[in-house]
């Protein structure tokens, strides 16, 4: 009788921006998990009409491109403009993209053996409740923020303002199953990556054994 195959473990990377969940994730993916990456679905979600509808109600035309469509840029730099946007921004898009990513999780189970999900609001959708491991990396703020400007993502002001509006450094470690401190160089962060997969291939092997 063949062996039914063991379905493969869902893994959340979060963090604060900057923090380097991105990069644990690639690590992820290098050492042959699948990943799925909730920013890209994100903006695919605004292709939808009942979500198009809904941040137009919140927002205004001034969100829009010029072929019509939501502008990410526009539309984050009129929802973070305050925490009450952002919080809005949220009640119009988490449903629909917390259901995806699960979707897409769900369609990735029986085909790899880890599934890493990079998507720095994990803790704020309450996904430790359907993952089946949340890596958190944490790294000092102010090393965060001179990340994101350094990379010529955001102005300071810009990623101050969003992380005003997310859950702190230490809320989102409370919510972790491992925390990886990101207190080095990027290549020092790749092998704290690489310890971590370590632990969540055992954890998978585990859970096998006590099937």
């Amino acid at each position: 009788m063949t062996a039914k195959r063991k379905r493969g473990l869902a893994v959340g990377v979060a963090g604060i921006m900057g923090a380097g969940k991105s990069t644990v994730a690639r690590a992820f993916e290098d050492l042959g998990a699948v990943k799925v990456d909730a920013d890209e679905m994100g903006k695919s979600l605004l292709e939808d009409d009942v979500v198009k509808r809904d941040l137009l109600e919140a927002f205004g035309e001034g969100v829009l491109g010029p072929a019509g469509e939501i502008d990410p840029a526009k539309l984050g730099e009129a929802a973070f403009a305050d925490c009450a946007s952002a919080v809005r921004l949220g009640d119009i898009t988490r449903g629909p993209l917390v259901s995806r990513v699960m979707r897409r999780i769900e369609d990735l189970r029986d085909a790899a053996d880890v599934i890493v999900i990079d998507a720095a609001l994990l803790p704020e959708w309450g996904a430790h409740a359907w993952l089946d491991f949340l890596i958190v990396v944490d790294s000092d703020e102010e090393a965060c923020v001179m990340r994101m400007v350094e990379n010529m993502r955001f102005s300071e002001e810009t990623v101050r303002a969003r992380m005003a509006c997310q859950l702190s450094r230490e809320d989102k470690k409370r919510y972790a199953d491992l925390v990886i401190v990101n207190d080095g160089t990027e290549q020092d962060l790749v092998v704290k990556a690489r310890e971590a997969y370590e632990k969540v291939l055992g954890l998978g092997e585990r859970s096998q054994r006590s099937d």
